[in-house]
């Protein structure tokens, strides 16, 4: 491969229960009917064959809507044990799931089951979160609060994995006298990403992040001029900080595969109004066509800086997706 890395999002939710229509982010997966767990150990195998950077897992629990999803830990752990060098890694960590201590033991202890291969994404949990911590009695608190304890979440962890003994007094997170042994074999840390697009989230990407990581494609021009200006402020160098962007993919060999392949999505997003005008939608937000168009879309985020790339492929459970994507795009760039 390339210089640039890729990584893979493994498909470990099941089908939305979503009556009626659905966005078209849903659409980007109407193949799927059940959550499969041979898809995700076959795609963590392909990816790894074919030299692809890393493997990702979201966390969330199970919601009314989406009932079938593996747990983020769990599974990394699971996978770990089936790969020998392919990179593992949260998108994102919630820090209102788990107390600091716990996170940075489970951590430390994946990090040296995996041989250092152990990648941490963290975030502040969006709003749709809320619902899973509704449903799961677990206490939801405003935005504000939530960048505050996840600033504190990487402290702690942070402090865990490099004192002997480890204290800390925060407004949410305390530690007397703390050790976590062994250590994390990556040093100082694993690499910690965190991702986010508001200036307080970017703030502390500029402050605490190794990587920032931007969830799609829009506005991101924007929002590395807000990095920069936090960068600048607080004395640390913009180069320093590497800049990752998860992003959807639908690759097709020809430009007809691909147009049949948008109208079934159409139609699964419930076939209201123009295609056309839902196709123009869509490719705001996927990085989308024949190997070359997608060539020419993600050359525009190397002229902006991003060198590592997190992919959700539109074809899953399908794999077909996965070699084309490295054989003919990958070399290209």
């Amino acid at each position: 491969m390339c210089g640039l890395k890729f990584g893979i999002m493994l498909p470990i939710r099941g089908p939305s229960d979503i009556p009626g229509p659905k966005s078209w982010i849903l659409a980007l997966q109407y193949q799927y009917d059940k959550l499969n767990l041979e898809t995700v150990k076959q795609t963590a195998f392909i990816a790894e064959a074919l030299d692809y950077d890393s493997i990702w897992v979201v966390d969330h629990y199970s919601t009314s809507q989406t009932r079938q999803r593996l747990e983020c830990w769990t599974t990394m752990t699971w996978l770990a044990s089936l790969t020998h060098k392919i990179r593992i890694g949260s998108l994102v960590l919630c820090p209102l799931y788990r107390h600091p201590s716990l996170l940075a033991k489970m951590a430390s202890t994946l990090d040296n089951i995996s041989n250092g291969r152990l990648e941490l994404g963290f975030g502040a949990c969006p709003s749709y979160n809320k619902a899973e911590c509704d449903a799961m009695g677990i206490p939801w608190v405003g935005p504000a609060t939530r960048i505050k304890m996840l600033k504190e979440t990487i402290e702690v962890c942070k402090l865990l994995w490099s004192e002997t003994h480890a204290n800390y007094d925060g407004e949410f997170f305390s530690l007397k006298d703390a050790f976590c042994e062994p250590k994390p074999l990556q040093k100082p840390c694993p690499p910690i990403t965190v991702a986010g697009w508001g200036d307080r989230m970017l703030r502390l990407v500029a402050e605490y992040a190794d990587r920032v990581n931007f969830g799609g494609p829009e506005l991101v021009s924007e929002r590395i001029e807000v990095l920069k200006s936090h960068c600048e402020s607080i004395g640390r160098a913009y180069d320093s900080l590497e800049k990752t962007l998860s992003i959807a993919v639908v690759l097709k060999r020809t430009r007809s595969e691909y147009l049949d392949d948008m109208k079934k999505r159409f139609i699964a997003d419930g076939g209201h109004g123009n295609f056309d005008d839902w196709l123009g939608r869509a490719e705001e937000y996927y990085v989308s066509g024949t190997p070359e168009e997608c060539v020419e879309q993600l050359q525009s985020f190397l002229e902006l800086g991003f060198t590592s790339f997190m992919i959700r492929f539109g074809d899953m459970p399908s794999l077909d997706d996965i070699p084309l994507f490295a054989k003919e795009v990958i070399p290209h760039l």
